[in-house]
């Protein structure tokens, strides 16, 4: 193992949904984590915490890292039409062997990138989202707290607990599931199946048309 996980961010990530993952990695297997962005320039999280990237996507190297994080967003707005954040995550197309996890909204980047393609996932989007966005390929979304589908680990944002326990299990590290506390241990589909509402909706298109199915 190289002993380090790269933590991709951009305006708005979501800390608290990737906190218990970088604690178990640091603590239990001495893994740190470096913050990756597409400039070197200060980043505050949708909870006010500001962090600095250590390296930018031009200096990424997938060799001195054993996984890419990407953790939710409230607002996508400005990671999705972020070029340089796209064709860093195009560059993983041919890459079947590098990790990449990607929690709540995560995936829609993998999925914008073309890493989703053919590919089992879940995350937390509204079911109309999935189904407007041209990138999506919503037959293949599985109402599931986690999936692992080759080299790609997805999670619902309330799965944080169990997304951690699955990426450890995927790098071959030990680790029991009850090794933090707050699993989701009864759940059902419609668990993770949201609607938006029309008002919601129609500024939804109007806000993304640009990335929508027949526009």
């Amino acid at each position: 193992m190289k002993k380090r996980l790269a933590l991709l961010v951009y305006p708005e990530f979501s800390f608290q949904e990737i906190a218990n993952l970088l604690r178990l990695f640091r603590w239990e297997y001495d893994t740190v984590t470096d913050i990756i962005y597409t400039e070197k320039t200060v980043v505050k999280s949708e909870e006010g915490i500001t962090v600095m990237p250590i390296k930018t996507c031009d200096e990424f190297s997938p060799e001195d890292y054993d996984c890419l994080l990407l953790s939710g967003c409230s607002d996508i707005r400005m990671a999705l039409r972020n070029q340089k954040l796209n064709t860093f995550l195009k560059s993983f197309k041919n890459n079947t062997d590098f990790i990449i996890a990607a929690i709540c909204s995560g995936p829609l980047f993998l999925a914008h990138a073309g890493l989703l393609h053919g590919k089992k996932y879940t995350d937390s989007l509204f079911i109309e989202m999935r189904s407007l966005f041209y990138f999506i390929e919503e037959e293949n979304f599985l109402p599931l707290p986690v999936v692992e589908d080759g080299n790609i680990i997805t999670a619902n944002g309330a799965a944080f607990n169990d997304f951690a326990v699955h990426l450890a299990k995927k790098l071959g590290y030990e680790c029991q599931s009850p090794i933090l506390s707050g699993y989701i241990d009864d759940w059902k589909k419609n668990d993770y199946l949201h609607h938006l509402t029309m008002e919601e909706q129609e500024n939804f298109v109007k806000e993304f048309q640009d990335f929508l199915c027949n526009q």
